[in-house]
């Protein structure tokens, strides 16, 4: 029985493109659980099925993300059509205070009762590509994975993406400065190893009970953390994808603690 069941786990990993759930050093396992096939939702989102029924595609949620995190899905959705989600390879969700996006919906698609962190859960990061980690070679932060960020961001001129460098002025309104702020943050790190999904987690008061960078055969490597929401900011950071989001799973559907286990 135990063996059809983990069977059945690896085909539902294979058919979301999920290689592998690795963990890091072994301190955390996957356990079995009914993976999500869906779109990585906003904040606050209710489950699938209610979502897709509650979201009258209005585009609110978008309007006011401070980070152009959030999309509308094209034709290729299907029956969510219109819908809000976010793809995390081209644009995380930074969590911003208050959360606008979940304030902004108006029929309760995403809950508004979470519309603080502690509320707030969009499903949980995994490893799916673990040798690709840089900071398990302790390999640096270049200006080309920098210039990744650069590239996602809308609301820079074209001389600011192009020179890799931008000055966050008075003047700009809150959304840029948000956007500029974080790469700013971003260009700091070029130069240093690789420890970016760590550096720049977005979990507040503490990003370390998300994401954690732990000793591995001689490097580092991200440990995900209880706390972790499953915003997605770690895998558009990660400059080899070695991280994935897995919607709506929760901490205890993916990882069984360790005792042994010490966090970075």
């Amino acid at each position: 029985m135990e063996e059809k069941k983990r069977r059945q786990f690896m085909k539902q990993a294979a058919g979301l493109g999920v290689l592998g759930i690795a963990a890091a050093g072994g301190i955390w396992a996957a356990k079995d659980f009914k993976m999500q096939k869906g779109r990585l939702r906003p904040p606050g989102a209710v489950p699938e099925e209610q979502y897709l029924s509650m979201c009258i595609k209005c585009g609110q949620c978008l309007q006011v993300c401070p980070y152009d995190a959030i999309k509308l899905e094209d034709i290729d959705g299907k029956a969510g059509v219109g819908t809000a989600y976010i793809s995390p390879l081209e644009r995380g969700c930074y969590l911003c205070e208050a959360f606008p996006c979940v304030l902004a919906c108006p029929t309760g698609a995403l809950d508004h009762e979470a519309n603080v962190i502690e509320n707030v859960h969009m499903g949980m990061a995994i490893v799916v590509n673990e040798s690709a980690c840089l900071a398990l070679t302790g390999k640096k932060v270049t200006n080309e994975m920098i210039g990744r960020i650069y590239d996602h961001t809308k609301v820079i001129s074209a001389e600011e993406r192009r020179n890799r460098k931008v000055v966050v002025h008075n003047s700009d309104p809150e959304k840029v400065k948000l956007q500029k702020e974080l790469l700013v943050k971003l260009s700091e790190k070029e130069g240093k190893s690789c420890s970016l999904c760590a550096d720049l987690c977005p979990f507040e008061p503490d990003p370390k009970q998300a994401i954690g960078m732990i000793s591995k055969e001689g490097g580092l490597f991200p440990e995900i953390r209880e706390a972790c929401v499953g915003c997605g900011a770690c895998v558009e950071l990660c400059p080899t994808k070695v991280l994935q989001i897995l919607p709506y799973a929760t901490y205890a559907d993916v990882y069984e603690k360790n005792k042994g286990s010490k966090h970075a």
